[in-house]
């Protein structure tokens, strides 16, 4: 028994110089994968002058690194304004679990593969070109994928189809080409998804639907698709945020977005969508800001837009609108934006606008409005845009306007106004009239 015990205690201690000696030896493999991927960069100094080549032990506190259990799990070179390239030696920091290289100059191509424990990329707010056909099943732990505003031109990669866990993609920002796939209607993991500001044409697939943990979609933005708006989108119903702006869309809102009751922006502004606005789009109780500004829509605001309380910004400018604005409208607690601006919206202004003390922003311009200007549009003392020109108002500019110091734009002109001008309001320091 007893050799036993000293033969178990001799294999214990072999074991743990063994595992020192693999912990060390592998910190150093760190050392020389980080001193290379430096040696890469361009103007790497003062800011990475705590990365000492003389220095393996000293990794750890390296700034941008971190370790765990004698390994390097994090770099993170975030906005530090170096250039140059990355080395493919980065992929030997084999226990790697974030990784980002967001906010510099790098150029070049950039391939991550081989880190088994990556769950965070951001490769974002760089100058990387070519593609991303990455062998994705080598990173099929990742959950979150940033490549925004790079030079990336290719087919957008469907090699991502294999990251399972992925719950942030955002390749928004550069020069991808050709259709959405279908099959990223299977990255069913997905919270955000950004496709903006690509060279992406044909129809958005209704595929997308299934993706219904999204919680952020922005497909907008230099992007030309053919057709409407998926009805399939009514499933989403944790969206928060939908942005689908500049990017051509034609045919008519789908109803089914009324569905999405968790939403707080939607945005559909810059397309060719026509008909009338759902009446729908009224269940959205937490809707914040809502701009369907400059588009083919006709018809009226909906009466049930009294039940979307929480509005900060309505933007309906730019469609073929008519009849009157909603008295509803004045009494919006948190409205801050009103632009309603080339309509055909009669009647009178809702003489209680401007009360709720929190409007910045009001354009009614080239409408067929009539009345008199409400007197309480500077209650807030925040309003700093108001134009009204091109419509039928008369009588007299409200004296409150005169000591409204917030102004920096004021259009009245191509009414029927008249009375004096309110004392101050031509002295506005920095606003200016017409």
């Amino acid at each position: 028994m007893k050799i036993f015990q000293e033969n178990m205690v001799s294999f214990i201690v072999l074991t743990l110089f063994f595992l020192i000696g693999t912990s060390s030896s592998s910190l150093v493999s760190d050392f020389h994968a980080l001193v290379t991927l430096k040696q890469g960069f361009e103007f790497a100094d003062p800011v990475l002058s705590s990365w000492n080549s003389s220095s393996p032990s000293s990794v750890c506190s390296w700034v941008g690194i971190q370790c765990l259990e004698g390994r390097v799990v994090s770099v993170d070179l975030t906005d530090m304004n170096l250039y140059g390239s990355v080395s493919p030696r980065i992929l030997s920091l084999e226990r790697l679990i974030h990784l980002s290289l967001a906010g510099n100059n790098f150029t070049g191509t950039i391939e991550i593969a081989n880190l088994i424990s990556l769950h965070s990329l951001n490769i974002s707010n760089n100058q990387f070109s070519g593609g991303l056909d990455w062998s994705y099943s080598s990173i099929a732990n990742l959950e979150l994928f940033d490549a925004y505003n790079n030079n990336f031109t290719a087919f957008l990669p469907l090699g991502i189809l294999s990251l399972s866990k992925l719950k942030y993609l955002d390749l928004g920002g550069n020069y991808f080409y050709g259709e959405i796939p279908e099959s990223y209607g299977n990255l069913l993991s997905l919270e955000y998804l950004s496709l903006a500001g690509n060279d992406l044409h044909g129809k958005i697939p209704a595929e997308l639907g299934n993706l219904t943990n999204l919680k952020e979609i922005y497909l907008g933005y230099f992007n030309v698709f053919e057709g409407g708006i998926p009805v399939q989108f009514g499933k989403l119903v944790n969206l928060v945020h939908m942005d689908l702006s500049s990017c051509e869309l034609d045919g008519r809102i789908p109803h089914e977005l009324g569905n999405l009751k968790s939403l707080e922006t939607l945005f559909l502004h810059i397309n060719l969508l026509s008909g009338l606005i759902p009446k729908q789009l009224g269940n959205l109780t937490g809707l914040v800001n809502l701009d369907l500004s400059d588009n083919a829509l006709t018809g009226e605001i909906p009466f049930e837009f009294i039940n979307l309380k929480q509005l900060k910004l309505l933007n309906l400018f730019m469609n073929r609108l008519h009849g009157s604005i909603p008295e509803f409208i004045a009494d919006l607690l948190d409205l801050e934006t009103l632009g309603l601006w080339m309509n055909n919206f009669t009647g009178e202004i809702p003489q209680k606008l401007g009360q709720n003390g929190k409007l910045q922003m009001l354009d009614l311009s080239s409408n067929k409005l009539t009345g008199t200007i409400p007197r309480n549009l500077c209650a807030s003392h925040q309003l700093k845009i108001l134009i009204l020109l091109k419509n039928f108002l008369f009588g007299p500019i409200p004296d409150g306007l005169g000591t409204c110091s917030s102004l920096t734009r004021v259009r009245l002109g191509e009414n029927y106004l008249n009375g004096t001008i309110p004392n101050g309001f031509i002295y506005l320091a920095s606003a200016k009239s017409s």
